[in-house]
């Protein structure tokens, strides 16, 4: 996951590089802004882990489900919190990071557009990790590649050709979208599976 993070990172900027300097430092700052926000998510996911194995392997399934039903709980309403903020605050989150009135303003649209997804991850992030955990290995695979890999690569290939800045600016809220409608109906059935 680490190495597709990287890899997708790279691709972004070099599809930013044609907006100019200014796009690619924006978005450097809006990805590294999103994904410390996205730590406190698998924090939360990592705390539920060992609860979640040691309830699954004792056959406690209704304690698995509340414990993800509280994680998925926690996780999106901090999002949703940290959305909000962005929202309001998306140009003087980026003027901490880079006091330059073109990345601001670019930084400050796509950071707005990424809040709007950004309460997403939630579900994603404690599904992935409750998969992992219970050891259903080909939903924990595609769920673990499916925000920066199966759906973030083709969105940052091609939204650009077709809206210039504002693609790149929306292939992650375009993946985080449909991550999370890959997630809901796999991490259902496993939930329904116990």
């Amino acid at each position: 996951r680490q190495g597709l993070t990287s890899a997708t990172m790279g691709l972004l900027n070099n599809m930013t590089k044609p907006f100019g300097d200014a796009a690619i430092a924006a978005m450097s700052v809006v990805n590294r802004y999103s994904n410390f926000l996205i730590c406190v998510g698998l924090g939360i996911g990592q705390g539920f882990q060992p609860v979640c194995g040691f309830n699954y392997g004792a056959g406690l399934y209704h304690r698995v489900k509340e414990g993800f039903r509280f994680c998925v709980k926690w996780s999106t309403v901090f999002l949703t919190a940290v959305s909000m903020l962005g929202l309001v605050l998306a140009p003087h989150i980026i003027a901490v990071f880079r006091n330059d009135p073109e990345v601001i303003a670019f930084g400050a649209r796509a950071l707005r557009l990424q809040c709007l997804a950004f309460p997403l991850c939630g579900v994603i992030v404690i599904s992935s990790m409750l998969t992992q955990t219970i050891n259903k290995v080909w939903q924990a695979s595609v769920l673990a590649v499916a925000r920066q890999g199966l759906f973030f690569i083709p969105a940052v290939l091609a939204l650009p050709h077709i809206w210039g800045e504002l693609g790149v600016q929306l292939a992650q809220p375009v993946s985080d979208v449909c991550a999370f409608a890959l997630t809901v109906p796999l991490v259902l059935g496993v939930l329904r599976d116990m």
